[in-house]
């Protein structure tokens, strides 16, 4: 219980509301909430991103205290002990709000209740301080064990020069940070001078992958794609190259990815051993990367030629999969598009063309896959159209964007038929020089965004339901509609905007898809920035409609949303056209007339009516 609360606080997932994931007492003012919120944000810092274990647990009847140690690294100065006081309602055990003390839990302050109370406090404050300064003094001792399970020093002396490049290039992909430490110098008997510095860049480069800067990004985040185009070797020592096309973009325009380099050369250390030296950059403090430093990459007068490499290169480590139909690879290529990393789409397209070719795809196919994969905006892939002849094919796409809902970005992908059967074009996009079947397939292309402009909205509600005319009774069952609802919420918290989509009807043709993904792409970017997961505050059942309320920490003042649930030919579902909010306020007064307002305009006066009295009354029974 207390690791599951400590990883709640540092992924922002708590629920603090009474009866939630702690043993906040119901009469905690919203003074003292703001203030429990402030500390746990500060303690999720301290908690970073390294695993917990429990270390110590002291029990006293129904009160506990744990101490939890993030225990994952080896530099002294990160390690951390948290202490977790925990009090036991019936058969559960929850920990206080606020981390090695049970205040704001509601038990009382008899006398005896008080010493006990005391006692655990003082516990958790002295062994806390004891534990930490043990592992601290441990620290290098267990790195050296650590690096001993995955490497050794024979291993250092045994490999060759190239081959430790590779495995720290390996380690670094995989974030695996012993053997990172062990190929960076941490089994020499006396450690490198810079040793500090060299192990809180890869500690903190293997424990944030997805958000280290360059130059470490380029060699740990899982969705750069990485390979050696140069290398040299000699009994001194090797030099290897590595281009590294990374799609999130240059600083501000996630439409253009990188394809850089990094040098990486071995060394041998004073008792033998090989060990991995990256460039400076890779070992700056944070006041010299912000300030520009040493370059991290490689450059120089052929850095341009090495980089016309890279397509080659990755060739040799993602062989080509065609595909034996078009409408295969089409589906190929979506499954790709929505893959964890660049690799199933690299498979699939040519890299044999010319070397400028080649690298454009790469760039292009980055950039394809980058936009839906970017942590800033979540994006939908939608199919809209395919064409297809005897030896070219293309796919048209909306990108749908749940912050710019009311926008159509179409994307175009080109298949080619060979021997081997059908792939993407080498280079991703037709030249100036098509002809042929490809000059059709990009005349058609060029065409898809006026001939999409105004079904685009229909397509995307492919996996929603029509519901041309709801029928009166059958209102969803409540345990089914609560449910329901819990779906949506992950799904919007997912930033799932497919799976959300298919928990939801719509009414009309001509009014509803506008309103139902504008209201979708609210709904995912506010459940996206809020700090904690939405909570069902309750559920009222009518004739035709079941209404869910729910609490919605978005911003200081929670929003309230009630989701209106109806039965439909396909199951229940949300009518999320329909927004209505709980929140008092003239501009949300608005806002809700006109939500009924919509919905009067599609179905039956009774319905609409009972679906507003429901909504009056679930907003007043939680404003009481």
């Amino acid at each position: 219980m207390a690791v599951e609360f400590l990883d709640k606080v540092r992924a922002g997932k708590l629920n603090l509301e009474p009866g939630g994931d702690t043993a906040l007492t119901a009469n905690t003012d919203a003074t003292k909430r703001r203030e429990i919120t402030r500390r746990l944000e500060r303690n999720a810092y301290d908690l970073g991103r390294g695993p917990l274990e429990v270390s110590r647990t002291k029990l006293d009847d129904n009160l506990a205290a744990v101490l939890v140690r993030k225990a994952g690294g080896f530099d002294p100065n990160r390690l951390r002990v948290f202490a977790v006081a925990l009090v036991k309602h019936g058969e559960t055990w929850l920990p206080a709000p606020v981390l090695a003390s049970f205040e704001n839990t509601g038990i009382g302050y008899a006398p005896g209740l008080r010493q006990r109370l005391d006692a655990l406090q003082r516990w958790m404050l002295e062994e806390q301080a004891s534990e930490l300064g043990a592992i601290q003094q441990q620290a290098t001792e267990r790195m050296r064990q650590a690096i001993g399970r995955v490497l050794t020093p024979e291993d250092l002396r045994q490999l060759e020069p190239e081959a430790v490049a590779r495995r720290f290039l390996d380690a670094c992909a995989k974030q695996q940070l012993p053997a990172m430490l062990g190929l960076l110098g941490g089994l020499q008997a006396v450690l490198p001078e810079d040793w500090n510095t060299r192990l809180q860049a890869a500690e903190g480069a293997a424990a944030d992958p997805l958000s280290v800067k360059c130059p470490w990004r380029l060699l740990v985040a899982p969705e750069v794609l990485r390979s050696v185009v140069k290398h040299t070797a000699d009994d001194d020592g090797a030099a290897i190259v590595v281009g590294c096309l990374d799609p999130s973009g240059e600083p501000g325009n996630l439409a253009r990815p990188r394809l850089e380099l990094v040098d990486l050369g071995v060394s041998k250390s004073s008792d033998g051993l090989w060990r991995v030296e990256p460039p400076p950059g890779f070992f700056l403090t944070e006041a010299q990367a912000s300030g520009g430093g040493v370059n991290p990459t490689a450059d120089g007068a052929d850095a341009a030629s090495v980089l016309r490499l890279y397509p080659a290169a990755l060739r040799q480590s993602i062989p080509l999969q065609p595909r034996a139909s078009p409408q295969e690879a089409q589906q190929a290529l979506e499954q790709a598009l929505r893959a964890p990393t660049l690799e199933p789409l690299m498979a699939m397209l040519d890299l044999e063309g010319g070397k400028k070719s080649a690298r454009l795809g790469c760039l292009r196919a980055a950039a394809g896959w980058g936009a839906l994969h970017d942590p800033a905006c979540v994006r939908h892939l939608q199919a809209l159209g395919f064409f297809a002849s005897d030896t070219v094919a293309a796919a048209s796409y909306q990108y749908f964007s749940v912050r710019e809902p009311d926008r159509l970005e179409v994307h175009v992908f080109f298949f080619e038929k060979t021997d081997a059967g059908w792939h993407l074009l080498c280079g991703l996009e037709p030249d100036a020089q098509a002809d042929g079947n490809l000059l059709a397939a990009k005349i058609w292309a060029e065409g898809e965004p006026k001939r999409r402009s105004e079904s685009w909205r229909a397509s995307c509600l492919s996996a929603s339901s029509h519901l041309a005319a709801p029928a009166p009774g059958q209102a969803p069952p409540e345990a089914e509609s609560r449910a329901l609802v819990g779906c949506w919420l992950a799904a919007i918290r997912a930033g799932n905007v497919g799976e959300a989509l298919a928990l939801t009807a719509w009414l009309d043709g001509e009014t509803s898809p506008a309103r139902l993904l504008r209201n979708v792409g609210y709904e995912v970017s506010g459940a996206r920035k809020a700090k904690s997961a939405a909570t069902i505050l309750a559920v009222a059942r009518g004739s035709t409609w079941t209404t869910v309320a729910v609490r919605a920490n978005t911003d200081a003042m929670p929003g309230l949303p009630i989701y209106p649930v109806i039965n439909t030919p396909s199951g229940l579902k949300i009518l999320i056209e329909v927004d209505w909010f709980a929140n008092s306020g003239r501009s949300r007064e608005f806002l809700n007339s006109a939500a009924i307002s919509h919905l009067r305009n599609q179905v039956a006066a009774p319905i609409a009516d009972e679906l507003h009295d429901l909504f009056t009354q679930q907003a007043a029974a939680i404003a009481r």
